[in-house]
């Protein structure tokens, strides 16, 4: 069985509104360093692999930080 896409008709049935961000985007996105992208990956952050390139989808990465954050009550202990 192939993924491959379909040229003719595959790109149409992808929004325009989505956006798929490098680990630099996703950094600068989240003001933290490359290194902490790569270990929010590593606890689950959703991600994308297309040949050695790891991209991210938008929507997917501030719904996945925002499903992860902490209580008031967790950071202050």
């Amino acid at each position: 069985m192939s993924c491959a896409i379909d040229r003719k008709g595959g790109e149409k049935d992808m929004p325009a509104d989505i956006k798929f961000l490098t680990i630099e985007d996703v950094s600068e996105m989240l003001q933290v360093t490359r290194t902490t992208v790569y270990n929010l990956k590593k606890q689950g952050m959703p991600f994308i692999k297309l040949g050695k390139n790891i991209r991210f989808d938008q929507k997917e990465v501030v719904d996945w930080v925002r499903s992860n954050r902490c209580s008031t009550e967790e950071t202050e202990k």
